[in-house]
């Protein structure tokens, strides 16, 4: 007879394992001596040895308990099953063994600016779209029927024969921020109505959560721009501009923020990261500034004469600053976040017409405003906007409902109505004799002046974080302001922009 740990020894296994398999019924009942210690008989050692090859084979102990009584017709028949069964597995095995040497031949392919054909590409592409769903499936936890046909609408990521190259340009450049750990922004323009570039990191905005139009980017080449850190985020955009230099289809653009660092900062300063994303939009945190007009220092909204971007703007006499801006807001109900977020699509006052549309706006909010004209449905689409905020997204929805047309055509119609290129356009000669007089000069009166919900969107996340800082710790974010400010030489609201083709911000 064996002692436990002697037994266990030889069968080459733990004594917590030989109790294990005693207690499951895969070895019998051990002898108990005097002293109340096991021992086994060392004859056992043999059906130990034949519970571990059958483990080996990919049995599972429920399935050795039975095989261990089979007789020996009944355990070949058992093998026979498992051995189809591992032919099955290596068959698989061998197409995904397959499948991946022709997907890492057309990366390479692509990656060296060589062609491919279409079925290579189709091939490349559809293993793209699995790899979106795995990661939308991360952020959703399930990806349901709902999410699939939004990224349908992404059709033209998967179909067009140079976007390949480009989502690999994008994940590298979210690889190469997560590699040093870096903070990006929400993103910027059209991008975040992109239910893929939202799977590859490239934007935090989930476009479903407000029921962007991801085919207003299908009609013309992407063109992506991202927010990242100050002090660390040279080396991004380096990169990303070395990636974009290499693009042959898409631009790819990074720009350097102040404000993503003084948010860091100051998490830092007060020993915590807040989550901006747990407090609802509409919190008296977040409005209280907007209703009272106490907005400095809130983004957006307090844009102050130092930033670079100021020496762009042409705003008319009294507007450059806050107070014009503080006694609008002050001279109005403030009703939500999505309210706060039209003002700043709006508050653009380089003509008397715009000043002429604030007014509108303040009006329809006190005494209602509806387009008579319009679908019942649409009049409802432009509640949130109180009928006097149209967006790009506002005017593709009227467009397609008078027409039938899909959105993207939608939005080319849009397009040549906000350039003026409307008397020689087909499309628009067919626009008007469907839909009514009234209809046809919202849509082209407003095509000059309608703003990008998704970039308004993702803007106002930084609206939102700095009115939060405000209302929690604004001693330490106006610190974390005036020490920025005094090490950098630059005011804290500045953003990389580009004008007439030059990269302010980023040396």
């Amino acid at each position: 007879m064996l002692s436990v740990g002697r037994f266990a020894k030889l069968a080459k296994v733990s004594a917590r394992t030989v109790r294990y398999y005693e207690s499951i019924g895969l070895l019998p009942s051990s002898i108990r001596r005097e002293n109340n210690y096991r021992f086994y008989d060392q004859q056992l050692l043999e059906r130990m040895e034949r519970i571990r090859e059958l483990q080996s084979l990919g049995f599972g102990l429920e399935e050795i308990k039975d095989a261990l009584s089979f007789s020996n017709s009944e355990l070949r028949l058992r093998l026979q099953q498992r051995l189809s069964e591992v032919d099955g597995e290596l068959e698989s095995l061998g197409n995904r063994r397959s499948r991946l040497i022709e997907l890492l031949s057309v990366a390479t392919k692509i990656e060296s600016g060589e062609s491919v054909t279409e079925t290579e590409r189709n091939l490349y592409m559809e293993a793209v779209r699995g790899e979106i769903i795995k990661s939308l499936e991360k952020k959703y936890s399930k990806v349901t029927d709902t999410e699939l046909a939004y990224l349908s609408r992404d059709s033209w990521f998967y179909t067009h024969p140079e976007m390949g190259e480009f989502i690999d340009a994008l994940k590298s450049c979210v690889e190469f921020a997560k590699s040093r750990n870096l903070i990006l922004g929400p993103g910027r323009g059209s991008a975040p109505a992109s239910i893929t570039i939202f799977g590859v990191g490239f934007s935090s905005i989930d476009p479903m959560k407000y029921e962007m139009i991801p085919e207003r980017l299908s009609t013309q080449p992407p063109s992506i721009h991202i927010d990242v850190e100050f002090e660390r985020g040279q080396e991004f955009v380096d990169y990303c501009q070395e990636l974009n230099r290499k693009l042959k289809f898409g631009e790819i653009q990074a720009f350097k923020m102040p404000l993503i660092d003084i948010v860091k900062n100051v998490h830092e300063a007060v020993g915590r990261a807040i989550d901006y994303a747990q407090i609802s939009d509409d919190s008296d945190l977040v409005l209280k500034h907007f209703r009272s007009g106490e907005i400095e220092k809130i983004f957006s909204f307090d844009f102050s004469d130092k930033a670079l971007v100021m020496k762009y703007e042409n705003f008319l006499p009294g507007y450059n600053g806050l107070e014009k801006m503080k006694e609008y807001l002050r001279g109005q109900e403030i009703r939500s976040f999505r309210d706060v977020t039209n003002i700043t699509a709006l508050w653009r006052p380089h003509s008397n017409e715009i000043i002429e549309r604030l007014e509108l706006y303040r009006q329809a909010k006190r005494d209602g405003f509806k387009y008579d004209f319009l679908a019942k449905e649409l009049q409802a689409s432009l509640e949130a906007n109180f009928g006097r905020v149209i967006y790009h997204e506002d005017l593709l929805r009227i467009i397609s409902h008078y027409t039938g047309w899909g959105l993207g055509r939608s939005n080319s119609l849009r397009k040549a109505a906000y350039k003026r290129e409307l008397e020689s356009d087909d499309d628009w000669t067919e626009f008007r004799r469907i839909a009514s007089k009234a209809v046809a000069d919202l849509v082209q009166e407003e095509s000059k002046w309608a703003f990008c919900m998704p970039h308004a969107v993702a803007f106002a996340q930084f609206t939102k974080q700095t009115a939060v800082l405000k209302s929690l710790h604004r001693d330490a974010y106006f610190v974390a302001i005036e020490n920025f400010e005094r090490k950098h030489g630059l005011a804290w609201d500045d953003i990389g922009i580009r004008f007439k083709g030059v990269s302010l911000l980023q040396n």
